[in-house]
């Protein structure tokens, strides 16, 4: 079953800068291990959100210092995953993300140093998604009511054999897909972002 990686934050309005391209299903060890670290996956979502950044101008967010960031931020671009923008004085170094979305497979039938890249970068994956779930719930009052009530935590246990389960993750992207920044040619007002996390997995 495909991870995909969409990391949501709540900001007020969606940014103007058009989306980077998808990527490829990434097919290196290396580089997943690259992503197996929930500071690269904030710093990363945060370009793709909100455009190009600095070290500093992302600090912040991640809540990590700018020396950090700017560490991370090279591991990433290492691998394709961001890149420096070009700045009329030279000076300033601002990333940008290359890509709008990052697609691998548990290889269950890769080598072993796949298998445990793989791991590792589902591991951050949930990590952060967890905390943006968190961050929602303490932050929950300061909502709108039809925000709070919008909300949705669903959870359920189904019958399922693995070809159907795959076919109920593409169902549910296919749902998603319009929804996301780079499918919409036209943000409604009342838009904010919004973390979508979704994970089916076989019960022992």
């Amino acid at each position: 079953m495909k991870e995909y990686f969409h990391k949501i934050s709540f900001a007020s309005q969606p940014p103007d800068p058009p989306p980077p391209p998808s990527s490829p299903p990434l097919t290196s060890a290396a580089a997943l291990r690259a992503l197996g670290h929930p500071t690269r996956l904030r710093l990363l979502a945060r370009l793709q959100l909100h455009g190009d950044s600095t070290a500093t101008e992302c600090a912040d967010e991640v809540e990590e210092s700018a020396s950090s960031c700017s560490y991370h931020l090279r591991a990433l671009a290492k691998h394709g995953f961001v890149e420096q923008v070009p700045t009329s004085d030279g000076r300033e170094r601002r990333w940008r993300a290359r890509v709008a979305s990052v697609d691998f497979a548990a290889g269950a039938e890769a080598d072993e140093e796949f298998q445990a890249a793989s791991a590792l970068a589902r591991a951050a994956l949930l990590q952060v998604s967890d905390e943006a779930v968190a961050d929602y719930l303490q932050n929950e009052r300061s909502f709108s009511a039809a925000w709070r009530e919008a909300a949705a935590f669903l959870q359920t246990t189904i019958v399922a054999t693995p070809a159907e389960l795959e076919e109920i993750a593409q169902a549910i992207q296919t749902v998603l897909r319009p929804f996301q920044r780079s499918e919409r040619d036209e943000t409604p007002r009342a838009a904010r972002f919004v973390h979508v996390g979704v994970r089916a997995v076989p019960r022992s």
